[in-house]
């Protein structure tokens, strides 16, 4: 039995349903809500130090109460009254690393002989505030303050571009299938197979759909489809089709609609899905999930 075209096109008209219902506008579960109410970023980039909201609400003090101190990252220092962080390995070392000097000092000496009494299990550092252990890298000091623990570097938004896997004291970075992993052992690069067809990018606005080469040339092979105020829209790559919402001057004038691609050639065989029962169904199974 063949499923209905509507129902693999579920998550585009909930999509569409959502950003029709929903005001103001509501995030996923992954993505923080900026305080306009409108943009939506990732969870992973709050409190990173960068505004990443047009209004900064993703760094606002009620958000990010910690201290600066607590930004660095495990087995780094923060320099007093600045974003700077120094390894703690680099701390009396008789180089000065921030600006005010407090990774060096007479701390440095008077302090030293502290350390062997404070029982580290990897390394001691003298600091204003007294001794300090840390760890080696990849590794995070444990509540104890004394002991080391793995530190799941996964857990940094960047570390990997695409995938991150954590070992103990380490970690690998791979990459999706048709990706690449770059000489960085970091990021990842499309294979571009076959060679005789370049990645295309699609890209709808207010007018058109049009084919574009990551170069940002258009793709002269492919002529721009007429759309008008495409809200949405998805690739099916096995039967290489495209489909977009089409919005009308009203709810009951917006449209499914789809073309093929065959061979990413052009836009052949365009035509509209009736989504009116696809919209009312897709409000009753959100109204259901929000009673219960």
């Amino acid at each position: 039995m063949l499923t209905p075209p509507w129902l693999l096109l579920l998550p585009l008209l909930s999509a569409l349903v959502a950003a029709a219902i929903d005001a103001p506008k509501t995030c996923s579960p992954k993505q923080f809500a900026c305080r306009d109410q409108i943009t939506c970023i990732s969870k992973g980039w709050r409190c990173d130090g960068e505004r990443d909201c047009p209004d900064g609400s993703d760094e606002a003090p009620e958000i990010c109460p910690q201290s600066k101190a607590q930004r660095c990252q495990p087995n780094e220092h923060n320099c007093l009254g600045t974003e700077v962080c120094v390894p703690m390995s680099r701390l009396c070392n008789g180089v000065q690393d921030c600006v005010d000097g407090s990774d060096e000092g007479p701390h440095c000496r008077e302090l030293r002989g502290n350390c062997s009494r404070l029982g580290c299990q990897h390394h001691c550092v003298p600091t204003l505030d007294g001794p300090t252990c840390y760890c080696n890298s990849s590794f995070q000091l444990q509540a104890d303050g004394k002991t080391c623990k793995d530190f799941d570097e996964c857990s940094v938004y960047g570390t990997c571009s695409q995938l991150c896997t954590n070992t103990d004291g380490s970690f690998t970075c791979g990459c999706v299938e048709g990706y690449l992993l770059q000489p960085d052992n970091r990021s990842c690069k499309a294979k571009n197979e076959p060679v005789d067809r370049p990645p295309v990018l699609l890209i709808a606005n207010s007018q058109n759909i049009l084919a574009t080469y990551l170069s940002g040339a258009q793709v002269s092979t492919i002529t721009p489809t007429s759309t008008r105020q495409t809200t949405a829209m998805d690739f099916n790559y096995v039967n290489e089709t495209v489909c977009w919402v089409h919005v009308g001057d009203s709810a009951a004038q917006t449209q499914l609609k789809c073309a093929r691609m065959p061979g990413l050639k052009g836009f052949v065989d365009e035509h509209t899905i009736n989504i009116s029962l696809s919209l009312h169904l897709c409000v009753f199974l959100k109204s259901q999930q929000e009673m219960g």
